[in-house]
């Protein structure tokens, strides 16, 4: 089966399985712009890479969570209102307040079924825990990780996007026992070296990660976009792991498994 990775930038990306096309995390605003998160503020650095056309193929949204820095004002706009959206509770009410009319909210471990174009997409909840320290992690709010199967009925493939988050040993359980054919890590070590502290995974953790669930391919998003993503890109490249892929936003990286 043919998976095709468009990263946007940020946390943004389109996955294309055949000709299923699953929109995650549309943030949107040009480069440049700055955001308030109250505890500080970060500026857009690198531009995001798309054409509005890339957006009207979408069959299904998935949102990890409300933070601007993964769905804002630009990317609301994208998501048309009648398609179904998977999403944790807090980022709901923006989509529901929004006009949105097919949210379907997903809990820690909750999944959700959906037949579309002759596939089966069964989505399952993957905690993700945004923070080393656990006041941080409180004040950022449970967001969602997914752990996607798709099926044609011959070949299934299998998807774990993380979500922001840091290593846990809860995460690991979750997905024991599940086969990943692509990981998809939000990286960046956003706010490390801060009193914040790190609020996403580092390279340090990504190669932890990575020895305990063994993807196949790995394809780092979330990483260089905004300033307070705080780890360069060289320190991924410097990690001993085969088949990890580094891609620049706009790139699209096409795999079959």
């Amino acid at each position: 089966m043919e998976v095709l990775l468009h990263w946007i930038g940020g946390a943004g990306l389109i996955l294309s399985i055949g000709n299923l096309h699953i929109g995650v995390d549309p943030v949107l605003c040009p480069k440049g712009t700055v955001q308030d998160y109250f505890w500080f503020k970060s500026k857009r650095i690198e531009a995001p890479v798309y054409q509005p056309e890339d957006f009207d193929k979408i069959d299904l949204w998935l949102i990890t969570h409300n933070h601007e820095d993964h769905l804002d004002a630009y990317g609301l706009k994208v998501i048309k209102n009648s398609l179904p959206i998977i999403s944790n509770p807090n980022a709901s009410k923006l989509l529901l307040n929004d006009g949105k009319t097919n949210v379907h909210v997903l809990q820690w471990q909750q999944h959700q079924v959906f037949y579309i174009k002759n596939y089966i997409i069964d989505i399952t909840a993957i905690p993700a825990i945004h923070g080393i320290n656990p006041l941080s992690a409180l004040f950022a709010g449970k967001g969602n990780g997914y752990y996607i199967s798709v099926s044609n009925g011959q070949k299934t493939v299998n998807i774990y996007l993380t979500g922001d988050t840091v290593y846990k040993n809860k995460i690991v359980k979750s997905l024991r026992h599940k086969p990943i054919d692509l990981m998809i890590p939000n990286m960046g070590a956003a706010k490390q070296g801060s009193w914040i502290m790190t609020l996403t995974l580092n390279a340090k953790m990504l190669q932890k990660l990575q020895k305990q669930l063994q993807p196949k391919i790995i394809i780092p998003v979330h990483f260089g976009t905004f300033e307070h993503y705080k780890e360069p890109v060289s320190a991924l490249k410097k990690l001993p792991i085969k088949h990890l892929k580094i891609l620049k936003p706009g790139d699209r990286f096409l795999m079959k498994f």
